[in-house]
């Protein structure tokens, strides 16, 4: 009888623990797959939602933002200010957008840029996202310009490294007590978004923004003359890129 006993409690402490192996099993069986869909998130799938997550959403300022599509097999790599100093240090060759998902004026140029981009065989675009990483200026009861937001410390070595090609931070204006506008330059350069660059063996080479004269408004609709001027200078920026690269491996030589 006490043999019976003992092998039906053996029986039972067996049966309870395979249930436990089981379980735990299937636990780390699914914490696995959870692990490895996360880890197959790409730049390329990362950049398409940020920027179709936004699509026909209304701003604060009662403005609906443009619906776009970004092929998910884009050629996005996203950088930072850091790394892209770094890359330009080391004389590097490479292309970088600098923009952000929200900016109504990168909407109006990102569709005509990737599809470019694929026309010209480019296999790798850096993008940063200079939304929060920028300085700002104001102006104060006298008039005068005051930073009143600091930029990051990589900012400011791009803006350095980058200076050649980029545009001088936009003047701030005020009105006199005569009713005239008057203007207050600041003595800084700026990335703007969207900017288009290209460096070439560490050197800033080319900027282009993809927006022409006829775009007075970033939620204007696409015209034809519009998306052929986008098409007309990313064109240019991806073939003086691929003509870099044959320079920089072939030399002055002919190969």
């Amino acid at each position: 009888m006490k043999s019976k006993t003992a092998a039906f409690v053996v029986c039972i402490f067996l049966i309870v623990a395979l249930f436990i192996v089981y379980i735990f099993s299937e636990l780390y069986t699914e914490s696995d797959i959870t692990n490895n869909t996360q880890n197959s998130i790409t730049d390329a799938d990362k950049f398409e939602t940020e920027y179709e997550s936004l699509n026909g959403k209304v701003t604060t300022t009662n403005k609906t933002i443009r619906t776009i599509q970004i092929n998910s097999n884009n050629k996005i790599v996203y950088t930072t200010e850091d790394e892209l100093v770094e890359l330009i240090d080391q004389d590097e060759t490479f292309l970088v957008y600098f923009g952000f998902a929200e900016c109504p004026w990168c909407r109006s140029v990102i569709e005509t840029f990737l599809s470019t981009s694929e026309e010209y065989g480019i296999d790798k675009i850096y993008y940063l996202d200079v939304s929060s990483i920028r300085d700002t200026y104001e102006l104060d009861e006298n008039h005068k310009a005051v930073r009143t937001k600091e930029g990051t410390e990589g900012y400011y070595k791009l803006l350095s490294r980058l200076s050649n090609i980029l545009s001088d931070y936009k003047a701030l204006t005020y009105t006199n007590e005569k009713g005239k506008t008057k203007t207050v330059k600041i003595d800084e350069k700026r990335i703007y978004a969207p900017n288009f660059v290209l460096v070439q063996d560490g050197e800033a080479v080319m900027l282009k923004t993809g927006i022409s004269d006829e775009m007075t408004d970033a939620y204007l609709p696409l015209s034809d003359s519009i998306l052929s001027y986008q098409k007309k200078e990313f064109s240019d920026l991806f073939g003086t890129y691929n003509k870099s690269l044959v320079t920089s491996t072939c030399g002055d030589t002919i190969c």
